[in-house]
């Protein structure tokens, strides 16, 4: 058997067992979800068709969690089937190394990595805000494209935006009030208004009154039916991005958001979201990890057969998540570094595998 031919031989023989448990873990996550929300389903009368459209929206987020684990499964399924028939021992008889044997299986890794990586970035965070504004049309506590009791500081002018509601379609905002203020806090500006929209990439406010402060100590009132603002370039998205949840924002959002920060000298607020940021880049890094982990324990299972596999799969994976989780809540508190926060399961496993790779030797 050429080495082409085994290549393609153990990536027939993967992806099988990784299809099921791909399957298999979707059902769950699915299972999972309908527990949680299928009182909510039945109590505001969905359609079928709305409850598809949340499974669909929601799917990305699921998908990048379910990749690492069916991956995991799928390989030590595949490992432990090929050395429970002595198939292994045959290509070992054969000259190909195990570290050859990996090669192709390592591939697979890295081409979910990439897979996880983009999946991660270019839809997992508008998935994340759709699906739960979804649930708030669903409960009738708000309608999917309006963001309730919106609130903007822009740290460099010193600019407080408040709204009742901010529609992100329509880009209107209901009873905004915007408040300026000296780099000292004392005041400059408020604006007060009915209803404003950006149009021709400025905001028009209606039904506005203007209080300004004097150097004298005095308010002056103006009111005007119809008026803008010139030096109010906030811009939509920006008046949306401290609006997300952290999860929900993108890797350009959070350095946008870090930047901000950073220039109005508020570094004690950064830790949260640098976390989030590097963790973007290291959660889908696990895809390869599994592999690299996955790859030398399920050729240390032989005749143990699936049954092992599953013991030890669920028992890797449980204890990723658990050090995952404590560390980004450790980071995210500025208790630790927040790179390390974010890399340090990545690493130790990696390690772990590295120390499993020298045993096969």
């Amino acid at each position: 058997m050429t080495v082409r031919l085994l290549d393609r031989y153990l990536l027939r023989e993967f992806s099988l067992p990784w299809l099921y448990a791909l399957d298999a873990f979707v059902l769950l996550w699915i299972v999972e979800d309908l527990f949680g929300t299928l009182d909510e389903f039945v109590d505001y009368h969905l359609p079928l068709g709305q409850i598809l459209r949340y499974y669909l929206t929601s799917f990305p987020d699921a998908l990048i969690q379910i990749i690492p684990m069916s991956l995991l499964l799928g390989l030590l399924f595949c490992l432990s089937n090929l050395g429970r028939h002595n198939e292994l021992l045959a290509m070992r008889a054969g000259g190909v190394s195990r570290a050859r044997l990996a090669v192709p299986l390592l591939g697979v890794g890295l081409a979910a990595t990439l897979l996880a990586l983009a999946v991660n970035e270019l839809f997992v965070p508008r998935a994340r805000e759709h699906s739960r504004a979804l649930r708030r049309g669903f409960s009738g506590k708000g309608e999917p494209n309006v963001v309730p009791n919106l609130f903007f500081v822009d740290l460099r002018q010193h600019r407080d935006w408040y709204a009742l509601s901010y529609n992100h379609e329509t880009l209107v905002l209901e009873n905004p009030e915007i408040h300026e203020r000296t780099a000292g806090g004392e005041p400059v500006r408020d604006i007060y208004a009915e209803r404003a929209r950006w149009l021709n990439d400025q905001w028009v406010f209606f039904n506005a009154e203007t209080h300004e402060q004097t150097p004298a100590g005095h308010v002056v009132i103006h009111r005007a039916a119809q008026t803008n603002f010139p030096s109010l370039t906030d811009r939509p998205r920006q008046l949306l991005l401290q609006n997300k949840r952290v999860d929900e924002m993108n890797s350009g959002d959070l350095r946008r958001i870090i930047r901000a920060h950073r220039r109005a000298g508020r570094t004690g607020q950064l830790a949260e979201y640098q976390v989030t940021l590097h963790y973007r880049y290291a959660f889908p890094l696990t895809c390869l990890v599994v592999v690299w982990i996955g790859v030398p324990l399920g050729m240390q299972i032989r005749r143990s057969g699936a049954l092992l596999s599953v013991g030890v799969a669920i028992g890797l994976v449980a204890g990723f998540y658990f050090l995952s989780n404590v560390t980004l809540a450790l980071g995210g508190a500025g208790q630790i570094n927040p790179i390390l926060a974010a890399w340090l399961a990545n690493i130790l496993f990696a390690v772990i595998g590295a120390a499993l790779f020298i045993r096969l030797h």
